[in-house]
Protein backbone atom coordinates (compact mmCIF):
# COMPACT_ATOMS: atom_id res chain seq x y z
CA UNK A 1 0.00 0.00 0.00
CA UNK A 2 1.24 3.32 -0.99
CA UNK A 3 -0.05 6.41 0.62
CA UNK A 4 -0.06 9.79 -1.79
CA UNK A 5 0.83 13.01 0.23
CA UNK A 6 1.38 15.12 -2.46
CA UNK A 7 -1.53 15.63 -5.97
CA UNK A 8 2.27 15.86 -8.45
CA UNK A 9 3.20 12.93 -6.90
CA UNK A 10 5.29 11.32 -10.18
CA UNK A 11 3.64 7.65 -9.04
CA UNK A 12 0.07 9.05 -10.28
CA UNK A 13 0.69 11.14 -12.91
CA UNK A 14 -1.59 9.33 -15.35
CA UNK A 15 -4.23 9.93 -12.78
CA UNK A 16 -4.13 13.86 -12.62
CA UNK A 17 -4.92 14.34 -16.22
CA UNK A 18 -7.94 13.07 -18.20
CA UNK A 19 -5.96 13.50 -21.74
CA UNK A 20 -4.55 10.49 -23.09
CA UNK A 21 -1.36 11.62 -23.89
CA UNK A 22 -0.31 11.13 -20.16
CA UNK A 23 0.02 7.36 -21.14
CA UNK A 24 1.37 5.47 -23.72
CA UNK A 25 -1.40 4.41 -26.40
CA UNK A 26 -0.86 0.79 -24.99
CA UNK A 27 -2.66 1.84 -21.82
CA UNK A 28 -5.87 3.55 -20.71
CA UNK A 29 -7.37 4.78 -17.53
CA UNK A 30 -10.54 3.69 -15.85
CA UNK A 31 -12.68 4.75 -13.30
CA UNK A 32 -15.38 4.02 -10.94
CA UNK A 33 -16.93 1.25 -9.39
CA UNK A 34 -19.74 0.32 -11.96
CA UNK A 35 -16.27 0.07 -14.96
CA UNK A 36 -14.54 -2.08 -12.22
CA UNK A 37 -16.54 -4.81 -11.99
CA UNK A 38 -16.44 -5.47 -15.20
CA UNK A 39 -12.98 -5.69 -15.56
CA UNK A 40 -12.45 -7.61 -12.34
CA UNK A 41 -14.53 -10.10 -14.63
CA UNK A 42 -12.00 -10.37 -17.44
CA UNK A 43 -8.43 -11.27 -17.85
CA UNK A 44 -7.36 -7.34 -18.61
CA UNK A 45 -4.37 -6.39 -17.04
CA UNK A 46 -4.32 -3.59 -14.42
CA UNK A 47 -1.38 -1.74 -13.55
CA UNK A 48 -1.82 0.39 -11.01
CA UNK A 49 -4.93 1.18 -8.80
CA UNK A 50 -5.30 4.50 -7.07
CA UNK A 51 -8.59 5.15 -4.97
CA UNK A 52 -9.37 6.95 -1.47
CA UNK A 53 -9.08 4.43 1.84
CA UNK A 54 -12.86 4.08 1.58
CA UNK A 55 -12.80 1.82 -1.33
CA UNK A 56 -10.35 -0.56 -0.13
CA UNK A 57 -12.93 -2.91 1.24
CA UNK A 58 -14.33 -3.13 -2.32
CA UNK A 59 -11.17 -3.93 -3.72
CA UNK A 60 -10.66 -6.37 -1.82
CA UNK A 61 -14.49 -8.21 -1.70
CA UNK A 62 -14.37 -7.53 -6.00
CA UNK A 63 -10.82 -8.39 -6.94
CA UNK A 64 -10.11 -12.28 -6.65
CA UNK A 65 -5.83 -11.16 -7.28
CA UNK A 66 -4.34 -8.24 -6.37
CA UNK A 67 -1.57 -8.44 -8.19
CA UNK A 68 -1.08 -5.01 -8.74
CA UNK A 69 0.51 -2.03 -6.46
CA UNK A 70 -2.55 0.11 -5.24
CA UNK A 71 -1.76 4.00 -4.06
CA UNK A 72 -4.28 5.36 -1.77
CA UNK A 73 -5.05 8.96 -0.98
CA UNK A 74 -7.07 10.95 1.34
CA UNK A 75 -10.35 12.77 -0.34
CA UNK A 76 -9.10 15.87 -0.21
CA UNK A 77 -6.08 15.02 -2.09
CA UNK A 78 -8.56 13.36 -4.92
CA UNK A 79 -10.36 16.50 -4.81
CA UNK A 80 -7.54 17.93 -6.51
CA UNK A 81 -7.61 15.83 -9.63
CA UNK A 82 -9.82 17.08 -12.82
CA UNK A 83 -13.02 15.28 -12.81
CA UNK A 84 -13.05 13.85 -9.35
CA UNK A 85 -17.23 13.99 -9.35
CA UNK A 86 -16.32 11.38 -12.58
CA UNK A 87 -13.89 9.00 -11.38
CA UNK A 88 -15.69 8.59 -7.96
CA UNK A 89 -12.61 8.69 -6.15
CA UNK A 90 -11.26 5.23 -8.27
CA UNK A 91 -9.35 4.74 -11.23
CA UNK A 92 -6.23 2.10 -12.42
CA UNK A 93 -4.61 2.19 -15.21
CA UNK A 94 -5.22 -1.12 -17.37
CA UNK A 95 -3.75 -2.38 -21.06
CA UNK A 96 -6.19 -0.93 -23.71
CA UNK A 97 -8.21 -4.04 -24.75
CA UNK A 98 -7.21 -4.97 -28.61
CA UNK A 99 -9.02 -5.01 -31.75
CA UNK A 100 -10.24 -7.72 -33.02
CA UNK A 101 -9.31 -9.04 -36.67
CA UNK A 102 -12.25 -8.86 -39.57
CA UNK A 103 -11.97 -13.11 -39.23
CA UNK A 104 -13.49 -12.38 -35.87
CA UNK A 105 -16.14 -10.75 -36.56
CA UNK A 106 -19.50 -12.98 -35.39
CA UNK A 107 -23.23 -12.18 -34.73
CA UNK A 108 -25.38 -9.24 -35.18
CA UNK A 109 -23.69 -6.41 -35.78
CA UNK A 110 -23.21 -2.55 -35.02
CA UNK A 111 -21.47 -0.05 -37.78
CA UNK A 112 -20.23 3.28 -36.61
CA UNK A 113 -19.73 5.41 -39.26
CA UNK A 114 -18.59 8.51 -38.49
CA UNK A 115 -19.44 9.27 -34.92
CA UNK A 116 -16.98 12.10 -32.84
CA UNK A 117 -18.90 12.24 -29.37
CA UNK A 118 -17.38 9.93 -26.66
CA UNK A 119 -20.49 9.89 -24.86
CA UNK A 120 -22.76 8.94 -28.28
CA UNK A 121 -20.17 5.95 -28.46
CA UNK A 122 -19.93 5.16 -24.75
CA UNK A 123 -23.72 4.72 -24.86
CA UNK A 124 -24.11 2.59 -28.01
CA UNK A 125 -21.17 0.34 -26.42
CA UNK A 126 -23.86 0.02 -23.66
CA UNK A 127 -26.50 -0.87 -25.76
CA UNK A 128 -24.88 -3.06 -27.60
CA UNK A 129 -23.83 -5.39 -24.79
CA UNK A 130 -27.73 -4.90 -22.96
CA UNK A 131 -28.97 -5.78 -26.78
CA UNK A 132 -26.77 -8.77 -27.57
CA UNK A 133 -24.48 -7.51 -30.59
CA UNK A 134 -21.60 -9.44 -30.24
CA UNK A 135 -19.42 -7.19 -32.67
CA UNK A 136 -19.17 -3.51 -32.81
CA UNK A 137 -17.44 -2.21 -35.94
CA UNK A 138 -16.08 1.85 -36.21
CA UNK A 139 -14.50 3.79 -39.21
CA UNK A 140 -10.84 5.71 -38.71
CA UNK A 141 -13.23 8.59 -38.54
CA UNK A 142 -15.24 6.96 -35.44
CA UNK A 143 -14.13 8.13 -31.65
CA UNK A 144 -12.01 5.21 -30.10
CA UNK A 145 -14.77 3.71 -27.76
CA UNK A 146 -10.64 2.38 -25.96
CA UNK A 147 -10.75 6.01 -24.20
CA UNK A 148 -11.48 6.99 -21.17
CA UNK A 149 -14.35 8.76 -21.51
CA UNK A 150 -15.99 6.01 -23.75
CA UNK A 151 -15.41 3.23 -21.23
CA UNK A 152 -16.97 5.46 -18.53
CA UNK A 153 -20.02 6.14 -20.04
CA UNK A 154 -20.02 2.03 -21.12
CA UNK A 155 -20.09 1.46 -17.46
CA UNK A 156 -17.33 -1.36 -18.27
CA UNK A 157 -19.53 -3.02 -20.36
CA UNK A 158 -16.79 -2.04 -23.52
CA UNK A 159 -15.20 -5.44 -21.97
CA UNK A 160 -17.94 -7.48 -23.18
CA UNK A 161 -18.08 -6.16 -26.88
CA UNK A 162 -15.42 -7.43 -29.76
CA UNK A 163 -14.74 -4.10 -31.63
CA UNK A 164 -13.32 -4.23 -35.07
CA UNK A 165 -11.65 -1.24 -36.54
CA UNK A 166 -11.30 -0.34 -40.26
CA UNK A 167 -9.83 1.59 -42.72
CA UNK A 168 -11.65 -0.17 -45.83
CA UNK A 169 -15.24 0.27 -44.34
CA UNK A 170 -17.05 0.25 -47.58
CA UNK A 171 -14.93 -3.04 -48.97
CA UNK A 172 -15.21 -4.71 -45.43
CA UNK A 173 -19.36 -4.11 -45.58
CA UNK A 174 -19.32 -5.63 -49.33
CA UNK A 175 -17.47 -8.65 -48.00
CA UNK A 176 -19.76 -9.19 -45.31
CA UNK A 177 -22.83 -8.55 -47.62
CA UNK A 178 -21.60 -11.71 -49.53
CA UNK A 179 -21.53 -13.49 -46.56
CA UNK A 180 -25.34 -13.46 -46.22
CA UNK A 181 -25.07 -10.37 -43.60
CA UNK A 182 -28.00 -7.45 -44.72
CA UNK A 183 -26.78 -3.72 -43.93
CA UNK A 184 -29.36 -1.86 -42.42
CA UNK A 185 -29.62 1.95 -42.00
CA UNK A 186 -31.96 4.68 -40.42
CA UNK A 187 -32.83 7.84 -42.27
CA UNK A 188 -36.04 9.68 -42.64
CA UNK A 189 -36.57 9.38 -46.56
CA UNK A 190 -39.40 7.98 -48.71
CA UNK A 191 -38.27 4.48 -49.27
CA UNK A 192 -38.10 3.78 -45.38
CA UNK A 193 -39.55 1.19 -44.20
CA UNK A 194 -41.25 1.70 -40.56
CA UNK A 195 -39.12 -0.25 -37.58
CA UNK A 196 -41.98 -1.50 -35.65
CA UNK A 197 -43.19 -3.44 -38.80
CA UNK A 198 -39.73 -4.57 -39.71
CA UNK A 199 -38.31 -8.24 -39.44
CA UNK A 200 -34.92 -8.09 -39.39
CA UNK A 201 -33.01 -10.81 -41.19
CA UNK A 202 -30.53 -13.25 -38.99
CA UNK A 203 -27.41 -11.81 -39.85
CA UNK A 204 -28.05 -8.12 -39.63
CA UNK A 205 -25.62 -5.21 -39.98
CA UNK A 206 -27.12 -1.75 -38.21
CA UNK A 207 -25.27 1.43 -39.48
CA UNK A 208 -25.16 4.20 -37.20
CA UNK A 209 -23.88 7.71 -38.97
CA UNK A 210 -22.58 10.80 -37.65
CA UNK A 211 -24.22 12.86 -35.29
CA UNK A 212 -24.99 15.75 -37.96
CA UNK A 213 -24.68 13.56 -41.22
CA UNK A 214 -26.03 10.47 -40.90
CA UNK A 215 -24.33 7.53 -42.88
CA UNK A 216 -21.87 8.74 -45.68
CA UNK A 217 -23.83 8.08 -48.85
CA UNK A 218 -21.70 5.43 -49.61
CA UNK A 219 -22.61 3.77 -47.68
CA UNK A 220 -26.03 4.66 -47.45
CA UNK A 221 -25.89 3.44 -51.35
CA UNK A 222 -24.87 0.05 -49.94
CA UNK A 223 -27.73 -0.19 -47.98
CA UNK A 224 -30.30 -3.63 -48.54
CA UNK A 225 -32.99 -1.47 -46.02
CA UNK A 226 -33.77 1.85 -44.79
CA UNK A 227 -35.62 2.19 -41.58
CA UNK A 228 -37.16 4.93 -39.53
CA UNK A 229 -38.56 5.50 -36.22
CA UNK A 230 -41.76 6.45 -36.70
CA UNK A 231 -41.44 9.74 -34.00
CA UNK A 232 -44.07 12.73 -34.23
CA UNK A 233 -43.18 15.25 -36.78
CA UNK A 234 -42.51 18.04 -34.94
CA UNK A 235 -39.49 16.10 -34.08
CA UNK A 236 -36.84 15.90 -36.94
CA UNK A 237 -34.33 13.59 -35.80
CA UNK A 238 -33.36 11.39 -32.68
CA UNK A 239 -29.96 11.80 -30.87
CA UNK A 240 -27.49 8.69 -32.45
CA UNK A 241 -27.12 7.41 -29.14
CA UNK A 242 -31.07 7.18 -28.59
CA UNK A 243 -31.82 5.85 -32.00
CA UNK A 244 -29.35 2.99 -32.00
CA UNK A 245 -30.76 2.23 -28.53
CA UNK A 246 -34.30 1.37 -30.29
CA UNK A 247 -33.10 -0.29 -33.12
CA UNK A 248 -31.43 -2.46 -31.15
CA UNK A 249 -34.39 -3.55 -28.99
CA UNK A 250 -36.49 -3.79 -31.76
CA UNK A 251 -33.57 -6.38 -33.30
CA UNK A 252 -33.92 -8.01 -30.53
CA UNK A 253 -37.63 -8.41 -30.02
CA UNK A 254 -37.44 -9.52 -33.73
CA UNK A 255 -34.99 -12.21 -33.08
CA UNK A 256 -36.89 -13.46 -30.24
Amino acid sequence: MNEIIDINDPQIQEFTSLKQSALDEKYVVVESKNVFKKLFSTNTKIHKVFTTKENLDFLNENCKNIDFPIFTASNAIMKKIVGHKIHQGMMAVIDRPEFISFDEIEGNIVVLNGLTSPENVGSIVRSCAAFNIKTLIIDEKTCSPFIRRCIRVSTGNLFNINVYKTSTLRDDLIKLKEDDYKLLCTANSPEAKSLHEFNFPKKSMVVIGSEGHGADQEIFDLCDDILKIDIDEEVTSLNAAIAASIVLFQLKVSAS
